[in-house]
């Protein structure tokens, strides 16, 4: 019987195809990813990943842990975690020896970028005396202040735009106030009590927290001057992003916030065979990451290397050389 050449072709193309897939379906991986606290930013970004890496890759297997976005950092380092979640802030304080990223990260390795915004805002009662952070700190009101544990990206913002006017968190508590070192639903509960007066917030859009304390309580943002947002963005690498009104009952007005944006990271001891499975099979089921999580929506293939620090992992360098993409 006669064979033509289209055939040929035909079987030729279906074997590299089957030969393409059994590869992805081959690649296998155990690995340990750190996000932040459950129910939060961090921790979704890695669950997303997770879910839509199966997808392509099947036997890689993410298991995600709580952490936290500084932590992180230091826990890829030393092989503690595999991936992880933080501010691409974070990681460029790192890649320039910054304090409080004033170390030697020589194991860490960037993967790719979420493309979100996180904002950092004051979400206070809305009978609070002021309206803006700098009255605040002018007035020195004796306010009673919630955020989460020194050390926090959160906690390092706040303290840092603090910081650019003279004042510190005990400079706070001489003024008669106090600050309480909080996960998120106790901040709530302290505000729902009447005794806390804002939280120092960090949120991807609508943060579930937030919008519970606005149904039992009015609620405000506090405008962030312009002058101490050039502070923050000059200290911590920051840009000023505006934060949109209508994520919270009653705040029908926008802010403008400094903010960063996720990044996620890989210890240099991952294979590059995995890490190259991890951002192709991101990229590959974009549109499903996009779904994830409403913050998610900005997540494209080719932004995955864009406003992103520290040196790239070779495995997904060789992913985006191949598709072109570039920072």
């Amino acid at each position: 019987m006669k064979v033509k050449l289209w055939q040929v072709i035909l079987v030729i193309a279906l074997l590299i195809t089957f030969a393409g897939s059994a590869g992805a379906a081959d690649i296998r991986a155990v690995l340990k990813a750190g996000g932040g606290a459950p129910g939060g930013a961090g921790f979704a970004m890695l669950t997303g990943m997770s879910k839509v890496v199966s997808k392509s890759y099947p036997k890689i297997s993410i298991t995600v842990v709580p952490g936290g976005w500084v932590g992180n950092v230091t826990r890829v380092d030393i092989g503690e975690l595999q991936i992880a979640s933080t501010a691409n802030t974070l990681c460029q304080l790192a890649e320039n020896k910054v304090d409080p990223m004033n170390k030697d990260f020589s194991n860490v390795r960037a993967l790719f970028s979420i493309q979100d915004d996180m904002y950092y805002f004051m979400y206070a009662r809305k009978d609070f005396p002021v309206d803006s952070v700098g009255e605040l700190i002018k007035q020195k009101i004796p306010v009673r202040v919630c955020t989460l544990s020194p050390g926090s990206i959160t906690e390092l913002t706040f303290r840092t735009a603090l910081a650019s006017q003279g004042i510190t968190w005990d400079i706070i508590k001489s003024w008669g106030g106090k600050v309480n070192f909080v996960k998120w639903p106790d901040a709530v509960s302290l505000i729902k009590d009447g005794h806390a007066d804002l939280v120092c917030a960090a949120a991807l859009g609508k943060a579930g927290w937030a919008m519970e304390l606005a149904t039992v309580r009015d609620m405000k943002v506090l405008k962030w001057e312009e002058s101490l947002l050039d502070a923050i963005n000059q200290k911590l690498g920051t840009s000023t992003k505006r934060m949109p009104g209508g994520l919270y009952k009653g705040i029908d007005y926008t802010v403008d916030c400094p903010s960063s944006s996720g990044e996620i990271i890989i210890n240099a001891g991952v294979s590059d065979e995995v890490a190259y499975a991890l951002v192709k099979g991101m990229a590959d089921n974009a549109r499903a990451y996009q779904d994830h999580h409403a913050a998610f929506r900005n997540f494209q293939p080719e932004g995955m290397i864009k406003n992103i620090f520290l040196p790239l992992h070779p495995g997904d360098l060789k992913y985006y050389k191949e598709m072109g993409y570039s920072k």
